[in-house]
């Protein structure tokens, strides 16, 4: 990923580091995928958009800071934003 990139010139990464990890799972024939993000909200915009459009059977945002599960609707499971 563009943020993971190290470049050997001593500056400071340009991107804010990742906090929030999306997974979608897909089902078994099409795996799953991992996205990150900086800010929760986009994170949480982003598991709520793939679940609306049908695109995957499970959707979990975790704060990765603490591994810390935030939305998983199948488990029941969605912080309120204060707590993100």
């Amino acid at each position: 990923m563009l943020s993971e990139r190290r470049v050997g010139d001593g500056l400071p990464p340009v991107w804010p580091a990742d906090r929030y990890e999306v997974i979608c799972e897909r089902g078994e024939s099409f795996g799953s995928t991992r996205d990150r993000y900086h800010y929760a909200k986009y994170a949480m915009e982003s598991a709520r958009a793939l679940e609306k459009a049908g695109l995957a059977r499970r959707v979990l945002v975790i704060r990765m800071a603490d591994d810390t599960v935030i939305y998983d609707r199948a488990q029941g499971i969605e912080l309120p934003p204060e707590e993100w």
